[in-house]
């Protein structure tokens, strides 16, 4: 598990508690999640899937907006996990 670095972002994070879903790829179902805060490079979520299981990359669909995000994960800690957008 990647530990929480310590602050590096360079954009302001917004808080957001929205929900969205984590697509991994056909074939495989996408999971809910919350989006905590979100800023214009990354995002803090909650994921309904354990934090070990999650692969590296993935989609972050946000379902009102129909945007799709490419996220590369960089820490997880046990309840979130912190992504910056690709």
């Amino acid at each position: 598990m990647l530990q929480r670095p310590q602050e590096q972002r360079k954009g302001f994070r917004r808080p957001t508690r929205r929900a969205a879903e984590v697509s991994f790829g056909e074939g495989e179902p996408a999971v809910r999640c919350v989006i905590w805060d979100m800023s214009d490079g990354g995002a803090r979520l909650a994921v309904a899937r354990p934090l070990a299981d999650l692969p590296p990359t993935f989609t972050l669909v946000l379902p009102n907006d129909a945007k799709h995000r490419k996220c590369q994960v960089v820490w997880t800690d046990k309840r979130y996990v912190g992504v910056k957008f690709i």
